[in-house]
This record gives C-alpha cells, structure tokens and sequence, in this order.
C-alpha cells in the first residue's frame, strides 16, 4: 500500500481565499476610518463648536459671533462679526478647524458646505442670525453626507445622515 500524499481540494482552497479577501476588506476599512465615521467624526465637532459659538454669543451680545467655513470647505472658525477674518482666541489657541489635521484628525477628506452664506451668526440670545444656512458635511470623494439644519431661535442643530 503507497501512501499518497494528501492535499487541498479546489474548493478548500477557495473558502479560504474568500475568507482572507473578506478579512482583508474589513480590515482596510477599520485602519482608515470608514466613510460614515468620518462625515459623524465632522458632525460631532461641527456641533461641538456650533454650541461653543454660541455660549460665546451670548457671553458678548454687542459683538455677534459666527462659524465662517473657509472658501475651499476644508474647515472653519469662529470669530466676532466685528473681524470675521480673525479666529477668536480660546483657552487652547485660535478656535480653527481644519479636516483632518490636529482636532479634526478624524475627519480625513471632510468638507463643509452651506446652501448660501459662508457664516453661521449667532445673535446676542442664541438664535442664528438672517440668513439662516442648511449646512452640508460631506466627503470630498462624494458618497456619505450629513446635512445640518440650525433652528432660527435656539440655535440648536438636527442632523440628516444621508447616504447615496
């Protein structure tokens, strides 16, 4: 009797190519962040320094402070209305945004729209000033959106996650 040497069947072979190439797919996605996490990362800090806009607001009614997204939708500030060019100081700097880079880390490729205005105004009791934007955070390569609807006297914020 010989022995015979044994080895993989045609489909052995391809479940386990199946299963490494699934494997390898989700892992991709977990170290470079997936879409949604990415446009939900810009959310949550759009929202963090909406609120922070306006506590300042309030804090300083004769000066209207505001959130300008810069021209390329890459970030944003906050600044007075006085100097809307000028990001306010805050406890740790500049109170800038930008996708991607230091605070914003986790917002790789993140863009920021509005549906008019580049500026998001905070009057003196909290309400967003005339007019009043839609904003858009989207990825730069189309794909995953949220769209960010500011109510005009409270100036709180309700978010639309919309997928393609």
């Amino acid at each position: 009797m010989s022995a015979r040497p044994r080895a993989f069947t045609l489909i052995e072979v391809l479940v386990t190519v199946t299963i490494v190439a699934i494997l390898a797919a989700l892992s991709a996605d977990l170290f470079s962040g997936g879409r949604f996490e990415r446009v939900d990362a810009g959310v949550r800090l759009l929202e963090t320094d909406l609120g922070y806009a306006r506590s300042l607001a309030l804090s300083s009614p004769a000066d209207p402070v505001l959130l300008r997204i810069d021209a390329d939708g890459g970030g944003y500030r906050i600044a007075k209305a006085s100097a809307p060019n000028t990001a306010i100081t805050g406890p740790n700097g500049p109170l800038l945004m930008k996708f991607g880079t230091n605070r914003g880390e986790s917002a790789p490729g993140v863009l920021l729209s509005s549906n008019g205005s580049r500026d998001v105004t905070f009057g003196p009791f909290g309400g967003v000033m005339d007019p009043v934007p839609t904003l858009t955070v989207s990825l730069s390569d189309g794909g995953e959106r949220a769209r960010v609807v500011l109510d005009p006297f409270t100036g709180d914020a309700a978010v639309t996650y919309q997928s393609p």
